[in-house]
């Protein structure tokens, strides 16, 4: 080893430029620097003896060879040419980025790939002189080393640096080698990458850099230097972003590579190192571009994502910049997602403004904004969700620890803040009854009825939880919009992914009614179907507003809605609806989006001549039996807007993807039902049957109700005839202005209608007016009718098919129907309303089994 290197401890303490080595030597030839593993070991050939004067060195990789001169041999362009040629030769065997040629006044900056010198952005000469100490030096070694190649001696404009070719090649080898789910490899992939990155901002140094690392293998095998990695670097990893101590999670984990218990697993070092030359040939990762924060995640998840045990499926990006542009996000809010995943809804707003909201002031970061992500989970699997969301986190705000590398533990608090893993209860998030906490909620909550029973149990276990969640909502979805809506500020708003059941099932009124009373509907905007990955489930984003009582009479009170309700119908959200996900150019999201910002300025004068929004009045929502607002444009309007409403030909791997999805939908139900039944059999409500006529008074319809009666009395009121569930006409008067029910007495005689607004009925059709208010319509129904449908005379057909029977008034005075009665034998209002409920919930899963049968069967296939 060169003496100068060893009197001077060159070796082992070299002199610091920023996070690099500086040499200043020259008395030491490169053999000798090969020998102490300063330069890259290979063959120098006639250059081993050469001496450099000083060399800038980020292991392996020579930043800078640096030539010493005095003022006397820089006076003339020709003594300036002399000294570049000098030592090119030297800066080329090293392959340096940079050649320095400094007299300590001024300095020439020369790139060796060209022997040309560098010139400024604008093509000016760089006129900074050369100093190891300044930090204006030390950017602009930077950026030379970013722009300049042997076609160019120029300095660019950062370029944003978009490393996902080089992830979907990581993704390759880790699966080639490992099988790992796409889960499993993007957790390695990230892990690695924040390795290097944090290599190169120079937060890891010395040992613990990735450059160090990959030096170990000039001297030490492949298990060796992974077994490094684990105990060693990993620790140190943890040390600069500490876990939380309440969840135990931090930005790491367990990897392809490393155990739960942090060793090393065996028969992996050769792809550990194959996946590090990778990284450590793709160059820097200092200038991440932006799409590669929000698109990482799906270049892996894209390909096979699992779903989750509480049916949270991954969001694609171009919903969650769809929402994004919906938000209008200020500083000093608190921002929410009680299901957040990976944390994308809440990153992806401040992915712009990080400055605005995240301030660092002398050595203290300060947080302009909090944002809040919770998810569940109890083993090391169900971890990584939240591990994963810190990672990200910390990619999205990569450019402020580039500028703050000195403050780690500072961010590593921000995330642990940020994302929190609930791990004591089922319930996860809905384990905390939050009131009035969140300005701004986003989220894409699971939506399964699967479990939702073990979720209604716990919390009837305790009355706060009991109390706080009222409502009792079908299925796990509806407890989380209960939740969130209780966790908004008065004037607080939320954009949530809902499924059709929360929009459409009977059973889940009393949720949409919720809604209607605390929250203003600002928009519904209806997805396709596969929209997620892996699923067809058809679900839309709902934007509310949470209302600020207002005072009445000195009563705070909640004022019924009175603006309009924006819908938008999307057919395609700007990417190909199967498994590749390519961009594809019809993006209605989009637009409805951008348009939806316009609505919001002025909701009452807004127009548009988008065929795919329509703007309805909240009277509609309040009156209608679902919230599905697809079905609110015509046959005609849908086939104009190029919706597919006739059966498509199918693939076969589409219809089998169909057919998992039935059976999944046919195992959720399964659940509900079975409490329901568990409910039927603890029931000790007592029956007693009523004479039919002592309940209702019995009518038959008028025989008035001609065709050319209805023609020349055109009005507003239904007429309803025996042959026909829906309206006979529409008239200028009504005969009945009450609760009724109505029955068909010819034709599909027996089956009956609820009816609760004024209208008229022909003689074909009877009439039945409680005579109580004791009597629940619904119940009524669900009871009456196969009594009826039993009573009927005349021609059955066959299934149905083919058939007209009567059943006229005079054949059901006589009998009797059962009806819940209290312990005094008094008919019990409460208890017809339960069972009415349940029957609803029966009757809204035979429609949606049928639904999803008739789909299948209605299905072509091509081979």
């Amino acid at each position: 080893m060169s003496e100068e290197l060893i009197q001077r401890n060159l070796v082992d303490s070299p002199e610091k430029m920023g996070d690099w080595n500086f040499y200043n030597i020259g008395a030491t030839m490169l053999k000798a620097l090969k020998s102490a593993k300063i330069i890259p070991n290979h063959d120098y050939d006639e250059y081993e003896k050469k001496k450099p004067d000083a060399l800038i060195v980020k292991k392996p990789i020579v930043i800078a060879a640096i030539e010493y001169k005095t003022p006397q041999q820089l006076r003339t362009q020709k003594q300036i040419e002399k000294a570049i040629t000098q030592e090119l030769g030297t800066a080329r065997a090293l392959n340096a980025k940079i050649y320095i040629i400094t007299d300590g006044k001024k300095s020439i900056w020369v790139n060796p790939k060209t022997g040309n010198e560098i010139t400024q952005e604008d093509g000016s000469k760089i006129t900074l002189n050369f100093d190891k100490n300044s930090t204006d030096c030390i950017n602009l070694i930077n950026k030379i080393a970013a722009s300049i190649t042997s076609d160019n001696d120029q300095i660019k404009p950062p370029s944003a640096v978009d490393p996902l070719p080089l992830a979907q090649k990581v993704w390759q080898d880790l699966w080639a080698v490992s099988g790992a789910t796409p889960e499993n490899c993007l957790y390695t992939f990230v892990e690695i990458f924040i390795f290097k990155y944090l290599s190169d901002l120079g937060v890891l140094q010395g040992v613990h850099s990735f450059y160090s690392l990959i030096s170990q293998y000039g001297s030490n095998t492949d298990d060796d230097v992974l077994d490094f990695y684990a105990q060693t670097i990993r620790v140190k990893i943890k040390q600069l972003f500490p876990w939380n101590p309440k969840d135990k999670t931090t930005i790491i984990n367990g990897t392809i590579f490393v155990s739960k218990d942090d060793k090393a697993v065996s028969g992996y070092a050769t792809v550990f190192r194959r996946i590090l030359n990778r990284f450590n040939d793709f160059g820097t990762l200092e200038n991440i571009d932006y799409d590669f924060k929000s698109k990482l995640f799906e270049t892996f998840l894209k390909e096979s994502i699992s779903k989750k045990n509480w049916g949270q499926y991954f969001t694609p990006l171009k919903v969650v910049r769809a929402i994004v542009n919906m938000v209008e996000l200020s500083a000093g809010m608190k921002v929410c997602d009680p299901a957040c995943g990976v944390g994308k809804l809440l990153l992806e707003p401040i992915l712009h403004d990080l400055h605005k909201f995240f301030k660092v002031e002398n050595g203290k970061l300060t947080p302009q904004i909090s944002l809040s992500g919770f998810d569940k989970g109890f083993d090391k699997e169900e971890q990584k969700t939240i591990i994963l969301a810190k990672a990200n986190m910390l990619i999205y705000m990569s450019s402020m620890i580039k500028e703050n590398p000195g403050i780690t533990e500072q961010f590593s608090e921000l995330f642990n803040k940020t994302f929190f893993l609930q791990t004591n209860t089922i319930l996860g998030t809905l384990a905390q009854p939050i009131k009035e906490e969140y300005d701004l909620i986003l989220t894409n909550p699971p939506y399964v009825m699967s479990g939702s029973s073990n979720l209604k149990e716990e919390i009837s276990k305790q009355d706060e939880l009991k109390a706080h969640y009222a409502v009792s909502a079908m299925g796990i979805e509806g407890l989380f919009v209960e939740w969130i809506i209780r966790a908004l500020k008065p004037n607080g708003k939320a954009f949530i992914v809902v499924p059709d059941g929360i929009m459409n099932r009977s059973n889940d009124k009393k949720l949409r009614d919720f809604i209607l009373e605390n929250c203003i509907i600002d928009a519904v905007i209806s997805l396709p179907l596969n929209t997620f990955f892996t699923t067809n489930k058809k679900t839309y984003i709902l934007a509310l507003t949470k209302k600020e009582p207002v005072s009445v009479n000195g009563t705070p009170t909640l004022e019924k809605q009175a603006t309009p309700v924006f819908t938008y119908l999307c057919s395609e959200i700007g990417e190909s609806r199967d498994q590749y996900r390519f961009d594809i150019e019809q993006n209605d999201l989009e637009v409805a989006s951008d348009l939806f910002n316009m609505f919001k300025g002025a909701k009452s004068k807004f127009k548009t001549s988008d065929r795919r929004c329509k703007i309805f009045d909240i009277s509609s929502f309040y009156d209608a039996e679902h919230w599905c607002i697809e079905r609110r444009w015509s046959h005609e309007e849908r086939i104009a807007l190029g919706i597919e409403d006739v059966v498509k030909l199918s693939t076969v791997a589409d219809f089998r993807s169909m057919i998992s999805d039935t059976i999944s939908f046919l195992t959720e139900y399964d659940e509900p039902l079975s409490e329901i039944d568990g409910i039927s059999e603890d029931s000790s409500v007592a029956l007693k049957e009523f004479p039919l006529a002592e309940l209702f008074s019995i009518y038959r319809g008028k025989g008035t109700y001609t065709k050319k009666y209805v023609n020349a009395h055109s009005g507003n009121y239904p007429v309803y005839s025996g042959n026909t569930y829906g309206e006979f006409a529409f008239i200028d008067s009504f005969d009945y202005n009450e609760p009724a029910l109505t029955w068909a007495i010819d034709g599909l005689a027996g089956y009956i209608m609820v009816h609760d607004s004024p209208f008229s009925a022909t003689n074909h059709r009877g009439v039945l007016i409680p005579k109580t208010s004791d009597i629940n319509l619904t119940y009524a129904k669900y009871v009456l009718e196969p009594i009826f449908r039993e009573l009927k005379k005349g021609r059955e057909g066959e299934n149905g098919e083919n058939e007209y029977t009567s059943l006229p008034p005079f054949m059901i005075k006589g009998i009797s129907v059962p009806f819940p009665v209290d312990d005094n034998g008094n008919i019990s209002l409460a208890a017809q309303k339960e069972i009415a409920n349940k029957y609803l919930m029966l009757e809204q899963c035979k429609k949606e089994m049928s639904e999803k049968f008739n789909t299948l069967i209605m299905q072509k296939i091509k081979l």
